[in-house]
């Protein structure tokens, strides 16, 4: 098996998908479960340090380890 051949298996809210790309942006893994453009995406840090967001037209190489769990949800923000 060739590297360009490899999958990257990833977990959106607890759902497994396998994508091509060795990177993903935020809004293709918004995309992937259909979660609404307000909502932000974390990636899940293990550890005490707090998950980190990951902006729409951020990318995250999935080849990294420990880079493949995620999770969507409402941003919680004190503007306006």
């Amino acid at each position: 098996m060739t590297k360009k051949e490899e999958k990257f298996k990833i977990l959106v809210d607890q759902k497994p998908f396998e994508v091509e790309e060795q990177f993903i942006t935020g809004l293709q893994i918004k995309s992937l479960i259909g979660a609404p453009a307000n909502y932000g995406v974390w990636l899940k840090v293990n550890g005490p340090n707090p998950d980190k967001e990951i902006a729409d037209n951020e990318q995250v190489d999935l080849s990294q380890p420990g880079r493949d769990h995620f999770f969507t949800g409402a941003k919680t923000t004190t503007e306006g």
